[in-house]
Order: structure tokens, then sequence, then C-alpha cells
């Protein structure tokens, strides 16, 4: 099994797995709380939250938390893993009628570019098992 993790946290961290980009870091703050929301909902619910999701999303809020700290200006550096896409587009679909997460959406609809562009490999790493995509999401 380690030898399987090893190979896929290798192929997802290379640097064709990484998007660069400049968010304002006002939205940045609003998509926190609302990983922040979501996060403590998983807590909060009987319901049985996947693994990968859970990781993702706080991997997610630290990713964006620390990029918008270390920002010296409106704008803060994001370099994020394509792997995170499937989560992105599902954080916005959960929020989906809330206004006030409108800089999530906007998102969204940003990386579904990339997301279309390299359907493969993601859909690949969608289709892996539950702890593999945690180890790979813990380490990218």
């Amino acid at each position: 099994m380690n030898v399987i993790t090893d190979f896929y946290q290798f192929k997802y961290s290379r640097d064709s797995y990484y998007i660069d980009l400049f968010i304002n870091t006002k939205a940045l703050l609003i998509i926190e709380q609302a990983l922040d929301e979501r996060l403590s909902s998983f807590y909060t619910t009987n319901f049985s939250t996947p693994k990968d999701e859970q990781c993702a999303y706080m991997r997610l809020k630290e990713l964006f938390k620390s990029s918008r700290e270390s920002a010296d200006s409106m704008y803060a550096e994001v370099r994020m893993n394509k792997c995170y896409l499937k989560y992105i587009k599902n954080l916005c679909y959960y929020f989906a009628y809330r206004v006030e997460y409108e800089p999530l959406k906007i998102l969204n609809e940003y990386l579904q570019v990339f997301m279309i562009e390299d359907m493969d490999n993601i859909s690949s790493f969608i289709n892996l098992n539950e702890d593999i995509k945690v180890r790979v999401l813990s380490n990218i």
C-alpha cells in the first residue's frame, strides 16, 4: 500500500498539477469562513462524511489562511493543487444559495476551466481509494 501511495504522492505533486492564482484577500477570508462552517457541520451532524473531504477542507483552509496572512497587498498568491478542484466544486454546491459566499462561486467558476482542461488526471484522482486520497492530500 505504501508503494502505491508514494506513487500517487509523486504523481500529484509535480508542478503540472498546480495552479497559481491571485485572489483578493477579503475573498479568501470569506472562503475560509465557508470552509470553517462546513468543517464544523461535519462534527455537529450524525451524517458520516468521507475522510478525504474533511482532509481536503482542512488543507484548503490552511492554504488560504497562510496565503492571506503572507500577502502584502490586496491580493494573495495561492498555489493550489488540481486535486482540490473537486472539493472546491462540492463546497460551492453546498453553499449555492448563500449570497455571502459569492466569492466561492466565482472561484469555482474560474477553476472549472482547469478542471475541464485536465479532466483525465482529476478523474483518476477522484476514483482512488479514500485512504489513498487522504494520504495524498496530506502531503501535497
